[in-house]
């Protein structure tokens, strides 16, 4: 009760001093109140910001009147300035890392040696005692503790949440069915320690629920289940084949995250299949995949840039810069050996987008090409490296 506690406190008191000196001083000592609100409760401050916007309108209508426009406007201020804070402070405590630890804590107690008592100093109302009691029963790897450890996940305190998830991944595949639970929770963090937890523990019985949670709403999510699909591996690489096909469009961008990851043949040949996929997002998301396998994915975007298909030339191209220097050598071959003139002309745009001496001097070489398109590629190509080089030799005085 601490917490709302200072919340009407401050709203009161910012009240009260407007009261008996007639300022309108209240509503800036407001955004105090969002911002504590916000810090404490994430996206639940728009709460907050709802009723400090009643209170606004209220003295406003009792002691002027009708409230004008402004008054309105400043009101809904409130309640979109509590939505926003929540949502950065809650994006900051899942990026930052503030649930991996807990600043400042001391040295962990040697833990219980009864798991019957760390499970009931789960229900401490000290979080740092609920914390160290979740860290003791993950390395206890007692089944017992999987379903006290996975109604820890809603705990109020964030690090506290962190580290029942972490321990839930540490109980290995025991706690696989209370984590898959917790990709359909109402909570996006719930759901994306879940998915964390899932592939440290790198289960197979996981694939189902993980494969489903590439359709959260939640991006965060999604990227979560996309990785603890790449750390299953091989054992969700038919799936997330499948699912790249004949997902939608958040379903495919996720698999093709774990595609890139997982790499091998099948997964280079589903990824190239993906390139021209209707969703830019996911054609995006397809060439920075084949761009994470890298070299061996090289001989399959060569052939790529002899298709007809526009969307497929393009993405193997984009994946080939990405892959940047290593391809080089297979690019430069493609542009003085290849057979096909398109696949020269397309080697030609690949290297104008790496920057390395050897493309350069390929391109040179690609200016006597028996083709026109080849040559006008290669061009191209030369006039691009040449602004970025003397982009780079100007940067200097620019900033002189």
């Amino acid at each position: 009760m601490a917490r709302p506690a200072v919340i009407v406190l401050v709203a009161a008191l910012a009240v009260l001093f407007d009261l008996a000196f007639g300022t309108v001083a209240y509503t800036h000592f407001f955004y105090l109140v969002l911002i504590l609100a916000a810090f404490w409760y994430r996206h639940r401050a728009v709460a907050v910001g709802l009723l400090l916007a009643a209170v606004h309108v209220t003295i406003e209508y009792l002691f002027h009147g009708p409230p004008a426009p402004s008054i309105l406007v400043s009101a809904a201020t409130f309640i979109i300035a509590a939505w926003l804070l929540g949502y950065l402070f809650e994006v900051a405590g899942r990026r930052k890392g503030e649930l991996h630890f807990r600043i400042g804590e001391p040295k962990p107690a040697a833990c219980e040696r009864d798991t019957g008592r760390l499970i009931a100093l789960l229900s401490n109302r000290d979080p740092g005692t609920r914390y160290r009691a979740a860290g003791c029963l993950g390395d206890r790897g007692d089944p017992a503790a999987v379903e006290p450890l996975a109604a820890l996940l809603t705990d109020p305190d964030p690090g506290v949440r962190w580290k029942a998830a972490e321990a839930l991944g540490k109980l290995g595949p025991a706690a696989v069915g209370a984590l898959t639970e917790g990709l359909r929770h109402e909570d996006a963090d719930v759901r994306w320690m879940a998915a964390v937890a899932l592939g440290e523990i790198g289960d197979p019985a996981a694939v189902p629920g993980l494969l489903a949670a590439l359709d959260d709403p939640d991006t965060y999510v999604r990227s979560r289940a996309a990785l603890a699909l790449a750390e299953i591996g091989e054992a969700a690489l038919g799936d997330l084949i499948a699912a790249i096909h004949n997902g939608d469009e958040r379903v495919r961008w996720g698999a093709a995250i774990a595609l890139g990851k997982i790499g091998g043949e099948r997964a280079v040949e589903a990824l190239i299949k993906t390139l021209p996929d209707p969703d830019e997002d996911v054609r995006l998301r397809a060439a920075a995949a084949l761009a994470d396998i890298g070299e061996p994915a090289v001989p399959r975007l060569m052939d790529a840039l002899g298709t007809d298909d526009d969307r497929l030339r393009e993405g193997a191209t984009a994946a080939l810069s990405q892959i940047g220097r290593p391809a080089v050598p297979a690019v430069v071959r493609a542009l003085r050996e290849a057979g096909d003139w398109r696949i020269r002309a397309g080697a030609a745009r690949v290297l104008g987008r790496i920057d390395d001496r050897q493309a350069v001097e390929a391109l040179i070489s690609g200016l006597d090409d028996a083709r026109e398109e080849v040559r006008s590629a290669a061009r191209e190509a030369l006039l691009a490296a040449s602004g970025r080089h003397n982009s780079r030799e100007e940067a200097p005085e620019r900033y002189d």
